[in-house]
C-alpha cells in the first residue's frame, strides 16, 4: 500500500491530495456507515489543544470528502478519559466541545458518539476480557484521525493507540493495570480494523500526550493511508522515534511478519527525510515541573513506561499548580512515588503515593500518604498535597485561591495559563484550527 506526505496549506485541497495519493476512498462505497475516530481524549478548556487533540479543521474536511464522494450515513466517535478534573458533564461532549468537533456535526446533520456510553461488545484479547464500542466494531469504513505525537508510556500516539479510546472506562484501565499494555494494544488492532488512517499533524506535541509538560510546534503535515502499520512507522520516523523500539508496533511487526524497513514503504508526495524530527518523549516531573518552579525538597522519582495517560494528566496538572502557587519552597525531602513498580524504601507521611497502582506496588508501607483513585481527581491530589505539605494559613489562602479561579473557569472570565505555555500566543499556533 502506499503512504502520502502532504503539506497542509490550510485548504481543502491538501486533505484531498494525500487522501487521493494513497487510495484511501477506494474500497469506500458511498452508502456504507462511516464511523470517524479522532484522538479527542483530553478536553482542552484548561490545557491548550495544539498537537494534543485532532482538530476539528481536518474533521471537518474528511467529512466535507466524504459528503463529496457520496456517503450519507457518517458518524464521529470518541471515548474520552474520564475522572481527572471532577467534570459536571460527560467528559466525552466536553472534549467534542472544547475542539469545535461538535460545531462540525451540527453544521453537516452527522452523529456524535460517546463510547463511554456504550453499547459495548465483550473481546478476549490474549486472556484478558475487554469490552469495545459496538460502533467501532460494526462500522462499514473507519476513518482513524491520530494526532502526530509522542506518549510518556508508549513513545509515540498515533493509529494504533488510538484505538483504545473506543475501549470503555474499565477496559482502558485494564489495559495498563494488566501489565500488558502493549500486546493488548496490538490485539486490539487485530479486532477493529481501521480502513483509512489519518494522522493530523498541523501540530506535533514532545513529550506528550498532553500539553501541560509536553510542547507543540507547528508541522503542517497530514500523513495518510490504508495501512495503519506503516502509517504508524512513518509517523514514529518523521517524530525522530525509532519504530521498531516501540514495543506494540514491534509485536504487531512479529505477528504478521512486517519490515520496519522505510525504503520498501511506498511513499508519495513529500521527502520524508526533509520531514524527520528528533523529538523527546520521556515525562520526568522533578525536571519538567517542579525544577522551573524552583521547588526544592519535593521529588517524583521516574517511573520509567509505567504511568497511564490518566494518571499522568492529573499529576502533570496538579504539580503544575501546586509549583505555580508555592513557588521557590522547601518541603524537606518529600517524595511522589506513581505508576506501576516504583517502591519506596522510606515509610513516613514525606511519602505520597499517588494512585491506585503505586499504593499496590507499596502494600507494606503504614505511614505513607495514599492519593487513591484510577486516576485520582485532581481536588484530592491537590488536597492531599496542600495538607501534607503546606502549614495551615498558607493551605487555606490556596484554597481559597483555587476556590475562586475555579469558578472564574467555569464562568468563562478566568483562564488558568502556566509560564510554559505563553508560546501558544505567538501567531504560529492558530486558534482557528478547533473552532
Amino acid at each position: 500500500m502506499t503512504v502520502s506526505l502532504v503539506k497542509f496549506d490550510d485548504s481543502l485541497d491538501s486533505l484531498r491530495k494525500a487522501i487521493e495519493l494513497c487510495q484511501g476512498f477506494e474500497k469506500l462505497n458511498s452508502h456504507d456507515r462511516v464511523l470517524i475516530k479522532p484522538n479527542n481524549c483530553f478536553r482542552h478548556k484548561i490545557m491548550p489543544p495544539y498537537g494534543m487533540v485532532t482538530t476539528s479543521k481536518i474533521i471537518d474536511g474528511v467529512v466535507q470528502l466524504l459528503l463529496e464522494y457520496g456517503c450519507k450515513d457518517i458518524s464521529i466517535g470518541e471515548g474520552a478519559i474520564i475522572g481527572i478534573f471532577d467534570e459536571l458533564e460527560p467528559y466525552t461532549k466536553q472534549g467534542f466541545k472544547g475542539t469545535g468537533i461538535d460545531k462540525v456535526a451540527e453544521k453537516y446533520g452527522i452523529k456524535l458518539i460517546d463510547f463511554n456510553e456504550g453499547d459495548f461488545h465483550e473481546l478476549d484479547l490474549g486472556g484478558v476480557k475487554v469490552k469495545v464500542s459496538r460502533a467501532a466494531l460494526d462500522t462499514d469504513f473507519l476513518i482513524n484521525v491520530p494526532v502526530l505525537k509522542t506518549h510518556f508510556q508508549a513513545k509515540v500516539s498515533l493509529g494504533f493507540k488510538n484505538l483504545k479510546g473506543c475501549l470503555s472506562k474499565d477496559s482502558k484501565k485494564r489495559f495498563h493495570i494488566s501489565k500488558r499494555l502493549d500486546t493488548l494494544i496490538c490485539l486490539l488492532n487485530e479486532a477493529i480494523k481501521s480502513d483509512l488512517v489519518i494522522i493530523d499533524g498541523i501540530y506535533m506535541l514532545e513529550k506528550g500526550p498532553e500539553t501541560l509538560v509536553g510542547v507543540a510546534h507547528r508541522k503542517d503535515l497530514i500523513i495518510a493511508s490504508p495501512d495503519i502499520f506503516e502509517c504508524d512507522v512513518v509517523g514514529a520516523a518523521i517524530l525522530g522515534i525509532d519504530p521498531a523500539q516501540v514495543d506494540y508496533l514491534r509485536e504487531f511487526a512479529q505477528r504478521h511478519n512486517r519490515s520496519f524497513d522505510i525504503s520498501a514503504i511506498q511513499i508519495k508526495g513529500e521527502d520524508i527525510e526533509s520531514l524527520k524530527e528528533q523529538l523527546e518523549w520521556r515525562f520526568e516531573p522533578d525536571k519538567e515541573i517542579l525544577t522551573p518552579a524552583k521547588i526544592t525538597g519535593l521529588s517524583a522519582p521516574y517511573p520509567g513506561q509505567t504511568l497511564c495517560s490518566a494518571c499522568g494528566a492529573t499529576l502533570a496538572l496538579a504539580l503544575s499548580i501546586f509549583g505555580k502557587d508555592n513557588p521557590g519552597m522547601d518541603f524537606g525531602g518529600a517524595a511522589l512515588y506513581y505508576g506501576l513498580g516504583l517502591k519506596s524504601e522510606r515509610d513516613t507521611q514525606k511519602v505520597f503515593l499517588y494512585g491506585d497502582c503505586a499504593i499496590r506496588s507499596n502494600k507494606g508501607l503504614k505511614n505513607a500518604i495514599r492519593i487513591e483513585g484510577c486516576p485520582p481527581t485532581l481536588t484530592k491530589t491537590l488536597l492531599a498535597l496542600m495538607k501534607a505539605l503546606l502549614n495551615k494559613p498558607r493551605m487555606f489562602r490556596m484554597l481559597l485561591l483555587r476556590a475562586i479561579k475555579l469558578i472564574g473557569i467555569r464562568l468563562g472570565i478566568y483562564q488558568e495559563v502556566f509560564p510554559r505555555w505563553e508560546r501558544y500566543r505567538s501567531k504560529e499556533f492558530d486558534k482557528t484550527h478547533f473552532s
